[in-house]
Order: C-alpha cells, then structure tokens, then sequence
C-alpha cells in the first residue's frame, strides 16, 4: 500500500540525473546558493545631572550658576549571518519533490502528472537477461577479439550495443494497482552510492516519476527485445500438447503467466529510501 506523505530524509538509490536537472531548471530556473539574514542591535545609558556651582572672582559680584539636565548615550551594531547552500543531487531533487502529487489512487491523476509513489515493493521482471547483460557490462568478454573482423573485441562491441538499448523492468504494487517501470542499464555507474539492482528489490522504497497512464505489459518494451525477438524460437512451453482422443490444449506462455496483468507506468526521476529518525 503505498504512503500518503513525502519522506523528510531519504537516501538515494537510483536518480536519472538529467531528468532531475532539467525538471528542476524548468520549475524557475533558479538555484538557491546563499542566505543572509540581519539583525540590528543597540545599547543605550543616560543619567541626571543636576550640577550647581557658585563662583567668586575677585573684583566682581558673585555668581551663582545652576545646571539641569539628562546626559545620554546610544550604541548601535549591525549583524550579518551568511548560510552558503550546497545544491547536491538529492537537494534538487527534493525541490522536485514538493512539487509531486503523493500518490494513493490512480485515478485522481493524469497523464504529465508528477508524482511520488511511497511504500512500494519492487521485483525484476527480466531478471534472467539482466544478469547476463551485466556480466558483458562488468568485462567479462573484454579481450577476446574476432581475427576475422580485423580483431575486434568483441567485449567492447556488445557492451556498446547494450548500453544504448537495455532496460531494467520493473513491476511493484500500489494500492489500488500493478506498477510498471525502466531503468536504462548504460553504464558503470546506474546506482547512486555504490548501490545495486538487487538494492531495489529488498523491502519498500518509494518513487519519483511522471504519470504515464495505462499500460499493457507488452508495451513495456526496449530495443533489445527487437533483437531477442528475430530468430526467436517458439518456447517449448507454448507447444500444444494433444491427448489421444483429446482437443488441443491451449499453449502455455511461462512469461505471460506472470507478467500479464494490466497496469500502469511511471517514468522514473528517482527511487529513494524513506528514512526515519529520532527527534530532540
């Protein structure tokens, strides 16, 4: 069930850094880089003096002379304090953030919306094509080379090829609906913090995104799949099976019997981690 409040602290698992940045500038182009706030202060002291004197020069009449009054002071000093920003990913974000409808049922949003998705549990809907497209990513094939193109390594080549058109799928559940999601594999670094995929998938997180609306799971589509597709043989799993005496059985597709279910899609900005902590 998804949360109806925005997290105070967080930690960062994933953040298309583009995407924030940009959705960021457009909100009013404007970074906060420093703050000065002034106080005025003074100090003051006063005291009465009453002063009465009685002069006699010699050779003239006697003068007596008597002074009132109020003798004061005043002091004033001016202060200035200075807090300098520092603009890091997760403090634009967070300017995002405040912005984003909290998510608790689909329909009181449209298509555009931001939106901030809290409490949801993730799993890897391509687990198996992942793990082997991170072990080319990591070098695994790095070297080995193909002296019938001239030596080229054929390790670079794919990990090329993969990172233009690979995605993570994901699926989670909200309150009143299936989730859908991608996270493009493109590099060394997808994860904020050292973290991993498999980070993802471990208890609730919560998510920034867009609205996209409904979604068919076929839609949730990358380029690979077009490669995987051609040449794609017809899995044993959807052969018809005939009995003797029997109708054919309708195919059975593994894949579609897990992830067929109707949902809908969120353009990921980010996936963070809610976190809580002990007031004064």
């Amino acid at each position: 069930m998804a949360t109806d409040k925005l997290p105070d602290l967080f930690t960062v698992y994933y953040m298309n850094q583009q995407k924030v940045f940009e959705t960021r500038m457009l909100l009013d182009n404007q970074l906060k880089t420093s703050a000065s706030s002034e106080e005025q202060k003074s100090s003051g002291k006063s005291a009465a003096a009453d002063i009465e004197a009685e002069f006699n020069p010699p050779l003239l009449t006697r003068l007596k002379t008597k002074v009132s009054g109020e003798i004061s002071s005043e002091k004033q000093q001016k202060v200035v304090d200075t807090l300098e920003y520092v603009n890091t990913k997760s403090r634009l974000l967070y300017d995002i953030m405040k912005r984003c409808k909290v998510y608790t049922h689909k329909d009181e949003f449209s298509e555009g919306d931001l939106v901030y998705i809290g409490n949801i549990s993730l799993e890897l809907l391509n687990e198996e094509e992942v793990r082997g497209i991170l072990t080319i990513m990591n070098g695994t094939l790095d070297g080995i080379a193909l002296p019938e193109v001239g030596g080229l390594d054929i390790g670079h080549m794919m990990q090329s090829f993969v990172k233009n058109s690979a995605s993570f799928k994901l699926k989670g559940s909200a309150a009143d609906g299936t989730l859908y999601a991608k996270i493009p594999i493109d590099g060394d670094e997808m994860f904020e913090s050292k973290y991993t995929i498999d980070d993802l998938l471990i208890g609730k997180v919560g998510i920034v995104g867009i609205y996209k609306g409904d979604l068919e799971p076929n839609e949730l589509k990358s380029p690979l799949d077009y490669f995987q597709q051609s040449g794609k043989t017809k899995p044993a799993s959807s052969i018809e099976v005939v009995e003797c005496g029997g109708e054919p059985t309708a195919p059975i597709d593994s894949d579609k019997a897990t992830v067929n279910k109707k949902g809908f899609y969120i353009d990921v900005m980010a996936i963070i981690q809610a976190v809580t902590f002990k007031k004064d």
